[in-house]
């Protein structure tokens, strides 16, 4: 985890958790993910079980290509909240990220078992059925991905 210098922690510190929850969310949206960081840290130091947090943890590591750092913060939301959905799929891709092909996939299937309309998980599984040699699942997973999208 990032460590704070005493006068940076007294600024986060200064601020509600939710407000540091909210400003780690804008931050992250700007791509300042290094920043958006330490106020999920403020937020998870005082409610550790803000699944949410730890996602967008685990999200900002993926963005600054930590994947390894990032399964650990998708590993704790999903502790806090084993159906947490994006979790699960952001830890899908942070697994395959570090080449977890199959343990990817059983997130991903676990996603659609949860949310059988969520796009993303249908395009990132066909991804990994063409990387595990697996074109015709590839196929029908990439137009699922494509029926789901069409009106969106």
């Amino acid at each position: 985890m990032i460590l704070q210098s005493p006068k940076e922690e007294l600024i986060l510190e200064s601020c509600s958790w939710h407000e540091q929850f909210k400003k780690g969310n804008y931050l992250a949206n700007r791509g300042d993910h290094v920043e958006a960081i330490k106020c999920f840290l403020v937020t998870i130091r005082h409610n550790p079980e803000h699944a949410m947090a730890w996602n967008n943890i685990g999200v900002a590591k993926l963005c600054l290509s930590k994947p390894d750092e990032a399964v650990i913060a998708f590993e704790k939301a999903l502790e806090i909240d084993s159906d947490y959905r994006d979790a699960l799929h952001n830890r899908a891709l942070a697994y395959s990220d570090v080449g977890e092909l199959d343990s990817a996939m059983d997130d991903l299937n676990r996603v659609i078992s949860l949310d059988p309309e969520h796009w993303a998980s249908y395009k990132h599984r066909s991804i990994l059925n063409q990387m595990l040699g697996d074109s015709e699942q590839s196929f029908k997973d990439y137009i699922k991905f494509k029926d789901l999208t069409h009106g969106n």
